[in-house]
């Protein structure tokens, strides 16, 4: 079965702390190896950001009374502020993959898998971003597989240096995204990637204070 490479975690211009235009993608993505990734704007879905020559995953990065929940390939928004239960309902009833993104960044707004009544789909154990990347990814690791769960990738990129620094390689039969989708549910993945560099992570202080 062929495999895929997406980075299911990147922000664009669509959120409020992110510096990549939506046009700069198809040469990062290229550059970088990938054949596509998920646009997880921070509550702002953007159904029509399509780019030619990469697959590019409806989605959106939700903030839950509990920490963000990701939602691939959901259709409509879902409101933020409901409680990660809720939130991982709504995004199933669209049809779509409720994914909790770094688990145990001590600086992030993080569900915790063990408190939920409703398991999600997925957990990101590899997170380019999470401060402390090495042990994060590990306790993350740890979750997914006491509660068998998939384990998938993201970059977690704000900036255009650092898209593709994670990724998810998935076993679908095409690029359809309810192949896409129905692997990443089945299992049929593996996070890959590594920590985003202390040169990147200056590089998004200074896009913060500076653009």
């Amino acid at each position: 079965m062929p495999t895929l490479k997406l980075d299911l975690h990147v922000h664009t211009t669509g959120s409020y702390d992110a510096h990549t235009k939506i046009e700069e993608l198809p040469e990062l993505l290229r550059r970088r190896g990938l054949d596509g990734a998920a646009i997880t704007e921070h509550d702002n879905f953007q159904p029509t950001a399509q780019i030619e020559g990469a697959i590019i995953l409806p989605a959106v990065e939700i903030t839950t009374r509990d920490g963000h929940v990701i939602g691939l390939g959901i259709h409509e928004i879902i409101p933020p502020s409901l409680s990660a239960d809720e939130t991982i309902n709504q995004i199933r009833e669209q049809g779509g993959v409720a994914v909790v993104p770094h688990p145990y960044d001590p600086v992030c707004e993080c569900v915790k898998i063990g408190r939920l009544k409703v398991r999600p789909d997925a957990i990101e154990t590899v997170n380019s971003d999470a401060v402390s990347f090495h042990i994060s990814n590990w306790l993350a690791r740890r979750d997914a597989l006491k509660f068998e769960l998939p384990q998938v990738g993201g970059s977690d990129s704000h900036i255009p240096q650092t898209v593709g620094d994670a990724y998810t390689v998935i076993e679908s039969p095409t690029t359809d995204i309810a192949d896409i989708l129905q692997a990443i549910k089945s299992g049929k993945v593996s996070p890959a990637g590594r920590a985003t560099t202390i040169l990147n992570k200056v590089r998004k202080l200074r896009y913060k204070f500076v653009n």
